[in-house]
């Protein structure tokens, strides 16, 4: 028996998985007989749980499960450029066989072909390359950072959830201690809320009165310490100077202490490090942070044509109004797509772009010296038209009823013009490896989107569609 043939026989014997142990290999033959030189082959094609059984995708869910699953985890890399495993097994914990943790979750995506890695307190993360897994949670904090901007420092750890749904909490937090130093968790009447320290509208004599404290401290040779700095301003402002001005977190608390210390006494020297490396414009007795370059604060508007300046040939198209765009079909990041260029690590992709004749780097100094907004609101382009997927039934090859989520995914491959160069040139001899390596993807991934590309024209045939963009040719 072929691995293929020996794979659907255990299957169908033994959908609760396998043991490879010696014993149960005695067993196990009295069912499906095998040969030891085979055992290699079907681990190659198997995975391992954590109870130590072998199972194959089958055993596990059927096709129109693990493509809902496989959809899911792909819109989202395609959105975010990265997900918590946890948050999907949360989604999909109840249409899997044995898979019963974020663990295994864990291994049945890498067996899937997806890039998992684990990121300290924030859990299991799924990246998508060429961008990598810190790159993906910079970029997402970067995003959060410029919500806070827009809400005037404080936004409601709700509205992060809604908005960042491919996240847990676990991860979001994680992401605020260790990539948002200035962020801290509060609570504003009873909701909890993400608050920038630049928010916090503290006394106006507050730097005067902190520096006298901690002066008066530095002379009895006290400590500077989170307690004495507290007791000092409590009696100042006869206070609980902390709970008023929702300072709970202690990092926060000396941070800002940090801030409007404007004595001679090196006291903060962890707190002043950080702060330096904060993006700001120094004026007396006040920071400013200068925003995050955006595409909406440079008026360029989604679906503009961007020039890469090394190679005129070259071009991207804005897809949002943040950093995201489309080059040859794939998203990027528009830094993630210069380093890819470039061959570099860590360029700003602002300045290798032209919009209307100039970088888009010189266009935000030069709006900035002009004090004045964007030349042009960025405006969404008008959606394409979609297959509305609540009012259609779409059936599929059982007879059951397609998801949403799988119907979706079979044509957004179906309607890809870059899937549908990758079939022909598949089908002029060119193998499934070098069109991989060249795209940047898994051998599997791009197996996987041509699988969906036809099926969506076997889909569309069988229920009387109209394919987009014409015949499966």
């Amino acid at each position: 028996m072929t691995t293929t043939e020996l794979l659907a026989a255990l299957t169908r014997e033994c959908p609760n998985g396998v043991s490879f142990d010696p014993m149960a290999v005695r067993l196990l033959r009295q069912k499906v007989p095998f040969e030891d030189w085979q055992i290699e082959d079907l681990k190659v094609a198997m995975f391992q749980l954590g109870s130590g059984q072998w199972f194959s995708r089958e055993m596990i869910s059927d096709d129109e499960s693990r493509l809902a699953f496989d959809g899911q985890a792909m819109e989202w890399l395609m959105e975010y450029s990265c997900f918590s495993v946890e948050r999907l097994f949360r989604d999909f914990c109840g249409i899997f066989r044995h898979i019963t943790s974020p663990e295994d979750c864990v291994v049945f995506l890498r067996y899937l072909g997806f890039t998992v890695a684990v990121w300290g307190k924030g859990g299991y993360f799924c990246c998508q390359p060429p961008l990598s897994l810190d790159e993906s949670l910079a970029a997402i904090s970067e995003t959060i950072a410029g919500w806070l901007e827009e809400a005037d420092g404080t936004f409601s750890f709700h509205e992060i959830e809604q908005s960042l749904p491919n996240l847990t909490d676990e991860a979001l937090e994680s992401m605020r201690v260790h990539l948002l130093p200035e962020v801290h968790a509060v609570e504003v009447g009873g909701v909890p809320c993400w608050c920038s320290t630049e928010a916090i509208n503290l006394p106006d004599d507050f730097s005067e009165k902190l520096t006298d404290a901690v002066d008066t401290l530095v002379k009895l040779e006290e400590r500077v310490s989170t307690a004495n700095l507290e007791f000092a301003l409590n009696l100042l402002y006869r206070i609980r100077f902390r709970k008023e001005y929702a300072l709970p977190n202690n990092d926060s608390f000396i941070r800002v202490c940090a801030k409007h210390y404007q004595g001679g006494n090196k006291v903060f020297p962890n707190t002043k490090k950080s702060c330096a490396r904060a993006n700001d414009l120094s004026l007396p007795g006040k920071r400013v942070r200068s925003p995050n370059t955006r595409f909406r604060i440079l008026g360029v508007p989604v679906g503009a044509e961007l020039v890469f300046i090394k190679d005129r040939h070259i071009s991207c198209v804005v897809l949002d109004d943040h950093n995201q765009v489309e080059c040859n079909g794939k998203p990027w990041s528009i830094s993630a797509l210069a380093n890819h260029l470039l061959d570099a690590s860590a360029v700003n992709g602002f300045c290798y772009f032209l919009y209307k004749g100039e970088t888009l780097w010189d266009r935000r100094l030069r709006l900035e010296r002009e004090n004045q907004p964007g030349e042009y609101q960025a405006t969404e382009m008008p959606p394409l038209a979609e297959t509305r997927e609540t009012e259609i039934k779409i059936i599929g090859f059982e007879g059951r009823l397609l998801s949403p989520w799988t119907w979706r995914l079979f044509r957004n491959a179906g309607t890809n013009p870059r899937v549908a160069e990758w079939v022909t040139r598949v089908a002029n001899g060119e193998s499934l490896e070098n069109i991989a390596s060249e795209s940047g993807l898994m051998v599997s991934t791009v197996k996987q989107y041509i699988w969906n590309r036809n099926r969506y024209f076997d889909i569309c045939k069988k229920n009387d569609i109209e394919p987009d963009g014409g015949a499966n040719v």
